[in-house]
């Protein structure tokens, strides 16, 4: 019995130990930057209209360097779904406020990330107005951005883009209907089929 008991406590401790090892930040985009903060926007890049208080924050992350833009004018690529080598953690319930200077920020704690190789950790943060981002018909994603470290506890710990690369400002909007894409598709196919018809023949 005692040696079940040890065995236990023992069990505990290297789970604190291991979680401990884990890196952590600030999930806030009202504090990011060095306090600059992150406005996010309801429509192309550009734009000037604040998302509404209703939409939710959610951050995925990769140890090391990652490279996954985002084309703020274009709409599939703002809607698009964060590169596969990028781990969603899941955080639920971070919604946005409009508290804040009248622009909408999320603000929330400390979460857990992967622990950062020499080359830092990767970020890249979605807004979103359903359940999750895949499911949702407004969202948009940050693009990647590179911290090169993060402080451990008990230092104060970082805010996203503390240091390396900034937190970008977001945009949201409408995912694009299927039906539209396929359509932009064909109509590319047929000016390709066009040209190719004008160009002259060879003797």
């Amino acid at each position: 019995m005692k040696k079940t008991i040890i065995m236990a406590a023992l069990g505990l401790a290297a789970s604190a130990v291991s979680s401990y090892g884990q890196g952590s930040v600030i999930f806030s985009s009202y504090s990011a930057n060095g306090t600059a903060g992150v406005a996010t926007y309801l429509g192309l890049g550009g734009s000037t209209t604040t998302i509404p208080s209703s939409f939710h924050a959610d951050l995925y992350a990769v140890a090391g360097a990652f490279s996954d833009p985002v084309n703020t004018s274009v709409s599939t690529s703002i809607t698009a779904l964060p590169a596969a080598g990028l781990t969603d953690l899941g955080i639920l319930g971070v919604t946005y406020s409009q508290s804040y200077n009248g622009l909408n920020y999320f603000n929330s704690g400390p979460v857990a990330t992967p622990t950062p190789t020499g080359a830092g950790i990767t970020f890249e943060v979605v807004a979103f107005n359903g359940s999750s981002y895949a499911n949702s018909t407004v969202r948009g994603r940050s693009g990647s951005f590179t911290m090169a470290s993060l402080n451990a506890a008990p230092a104060p710990l970082n805010h996203l883009g503390d240091n390396g690369q900034p937190f970008p400002v977001m945009y949201v909007t409408s995912v694009p209907e299927p039906t539209t894409l396929a359509l932009a598709g064909l109509g590319g196919l047929a000016s390709l089929v066009a040209l190719r018809r004008e160009e002259p023949q060879r003797a």
